[in-house]
């Protein structure tokens, strides 16, 4: 009895520790950016990739964890304006726990046109062939714009929710994604809660946003945000 009750608190504290790991890397998600935080991301055990964007006010970062490579690092680079100029870029080496700083970097995922990587975040590109989570991006938004139903696709007063459900799943959304603009800017959030690695194994993505802006005035995010509004007000 005394074992069974042993063994019952260890998988509830694994339960929480785990909840709680996940409810810190959302919050690092959500919160704005700034060169000092790039050492509160994550370091993936499995050696995963990851990509991310963010766009909250003025200001535009896009973090990259490249972990697959031989030498492991997390990058920010940093959009002051939302012009697609390239302020800052910090890399942060978990390794040696070392920082350097400049306007490029040694990541073979690191791009000076940042305008692309920006897009390429949010149509889904920078994950075709990747060792990375599969995030829901534009592309799946899209469709779902095209061809979802009233479940699946909400108006609200600023924008639009749209849920991504897997085949057959009519309750348990796998991501959702939210867009529209107001008076303080564009904002354009995708999540993603789960995906398949196959039929039976579900599998929760280290970071859920891939990107996450609010009262944004970047470039990108404005012309994204412009063509999904576009798209889903011609939904009949």
């Amino acid at each position: 009895m005394k074992g069974r009750l042993i063994k019952k608190f260890f998988v509830l504290f694994f339960i929480f520790a785990v909840a709680a790991v996940y409810a810190n890397i959302e919050s690092i998600q959500v919160s704005p950016l700034s060169s000092a935080r790039i050492k509160l991301f994550p370091v993936p055990e499995d050696n995963k990739d990851y990509f991310f964007l963010q766009s909250i006010g003025k200001d535009t970062a896009i973090v990259i964890g490249d972990f697959s490579a031989l030498e492991k690092m997390i990058v920010m680079i940093i959009d002051k304006g939302g012009d697609n100029t390239i302020d800052e870029v910090v890399e942060y080496f978990p390794g040696s726990k070392t920082i350097k700083k400049g306007k490029t970097s040694s990541s073979r995922f690191f791009n000076p046109d940042i305008a692309k990587m920006k897009r390429d975040i949010i149509n889904g590109a920078v994950y075709s062939g990747r060792y990375t989570d599969p995030m829901k991006s534009a592309d799946k938004l899209e469709l779902i714009l095209k061809q979802g139903d009233s479940k699946s696709v909400q108006k609200n007063v600023y924008g639009y929710e749209a849920k991504f459900f897997e085949i057959d799943e009519t309750e348990k959304f796998a991501a959702i994604y939210s867009f529209g603009k107001n008076s303080e800017g564009y904002y354009l959030q995708f999540r993603t809660d789960y995906f398949r690695r196959d039929h039976r194994v579900v599998e929760t993505p280290l970071m859920k946003y891939s990107v996450y802006s609010r009262a944004s005035s970047d470039a990108v995010v404005k012309e994204t945000v412009e063509n999904l509004m576009k798209l889903a007000a011609e939904r009949k």
